[in-house]
């Protein structure tokens, strides 16, 4: 199912410009509807997910990661953390009419609102200044609209008692019934509302930097990639212009070496281009949970008030925690340069063409001894084929850097001269060859 939201990537940035509303689903852009909770920290709503999983998993539709699924359901959990700031924002779109005036306030002024908990009513501004300055009234709890407490909140569904502690060992709210229940170890991890709630805000701040910093390092990451596929991109161009130059000083016998080693380029191309673009992907999905939980704390911290954080904010948090111990890979598994190995393959194409093998020996085939020697013009009783056997030195040329040392004749040259005084004939060659002969020896 991945991929059903969004088409294949045209565009890189495609994820991180689109305007990603944290409570609105992705695959019916309508706002949550009991909003479900993936393993990957996608959130899309349940009727959006229902008949999608198969053999107690389903894949994310945005990007692809499975799911495990309990229950006849068929479905992830609820949750909370998002139904919470859906139900809080659909009560701030709400009319609001105070409850002494019956004036109705509208969008613009809800920020000017007034909520009495005590009371359990909304005030606008000239009632809360108005009626609610007598002294019967000092001891109400007045808050803004937006932080009002609602009664689930207030008081234990247990012992209909409120809340007044807070276990930091089960990241729960306690009322003095749940306190006196509680084991003398287990008392000792309980504090206050107000101490609670100052420890959480600390703990929620480094969660929010640690989201941050993988933020910050998401996009560096992108950036990268995006660099990366252009250099692949033009590391392909410049080895393929290589390619084509070397190629077009060679003769016809080339053509299909060129073709081998093109292929071979395109190939490499294609699979790095597809590697970085995968791990691009993986980081685009990734980006907009980054941005929804951020703005998800943003909004939970400016709607819920000190009881409401208490409850779900240790929860933002440890999701918070998880989603940065995720295996992020924000590194390129490979680099972007491109390598074919063009001039070695050229070479060895090129052997038999510029007879680059490897030289002959002094003995050859059917009883030759080098060039102008054949076994008709042997020394008799075999001392030729005796000092055939020994290794040959090596050319001349070899030894050019020497200096100015008096060279001994070669093998081969030291065979040929044995072999023309050997044929007796009195020549002036034969004459000059049995002197050098002598002074040789001598």
């Amino acid at each position: 199912m991945a991929g059903g939201i969004f088409s294949p990537l045209g565009s890189c940035s495609e994820l991180e410009k689109a305007n990603c509303h944290p409570l609105v689903c992705l695959l019916c852009h309508e706002p949550y509807q009991h909003p479900c909770l993936l393993d990957c920290y996608h959130n899309f709503c349940a009727s959006c997910l229902r008949g999608r999983a198969s053999d107690g998993r389903l894949r994310c539709p945005l990007c692809g990661h499975p799911s495990v699924v309990r229950g006849g359901t068929g479905l992830p959990p609820v949750d909370r953390l998002l139904q919470f700031l859906v139900d809080s924002s659909a009560d701030s779109e709400e009319n609001v009419q105070c409850a002494n005036c019956d004036r109705c306030c509208t969008k613009a002024e809800l920020d000017t609102m007034y909520f009495c908990n005590t009371c359990g009513q909304p005030l606008c501004a000239p009632c809360r200044e108005e009626t609610h300055r007598a002294r019967m009234f000092t001891r109400h709890e007045i808050v803004s609209l937006s932080k009002r407490t609602k009664d689930i909140h207030k008081k234990c569904p247990l012992h209909e008692e409120p809340y007044i502690m807070f276990s930091t060992e089960k990241k729960s709210m306690l009322c003095i019934n749940c306190f006196r229940d509680m084991q003398g170890e287990s008392r000792a991890h309980c504090i206050d509302i107000e101490t609670a709630y100052m420890q959480g805000c600390q703990r929620l701040d480094q969660a929010v930097m640690a989201v941050k910093e993988l933020q910050t390092s998401t996009r560096e990451a992108i950036v990268l990639l995006k660099a990366m596929i252009e250099e692949v991109r033009n590391s392909a161009s410049e080895e393929e212009a290589a390619i084509n130059s070397l190629f077009s000083r060679m003769q016809e016998q080339l053509s299909e070496r060129k073709k081998t080693l093109l292929k071979a380029v395109q190939s490499q191309h294609e699979e790095k281009e597809k590697a970085f673009k995968e791990q691009l992907a993986h980081l685009a999905s990734l980006l907009p949970t980054l941005q929804v939980h951020l703005v998800t704390c943003s909004a939970f911290l400016s709607s819920a008030n000190k009881a409401e954080f208490l409850d779900l904010g240790y929860q933002l948090m440890e999701r918070l925690q998880r989603i940065v111990k995720l295996p992020h890979r924000l590194r390129p598994a490979q680099t972007s340069k491109i390598n074919s190995e063009y001039r070695a393959e050229f070479a060895r194409c090129l052997e038999p063409l510029l007879m680059l093998s490897p030289r002959r020996s002094v003995v050859g085939s059917a009883g030759g001894i080098g060039p102008g020697i054949t076994g008709t013009n042997m020394l008799p009783g075999g001392q030729c084929s005796k000092t055939l056997m020994v290794p040959s030195c090596p050319p001349s040329s070899d030894k050019m850097s020497t200096g100015p040392m008096v060279k001994k004749p070669t093998m081969h040259r030291y065979i040929s001269t044995k072999v023309l005084l050997a044929e007796g004939r009195e020549t002036p060659f034969a004459e000059h060859c049995r002197n050098y002969e002598n002074t040789y020896r001598v």
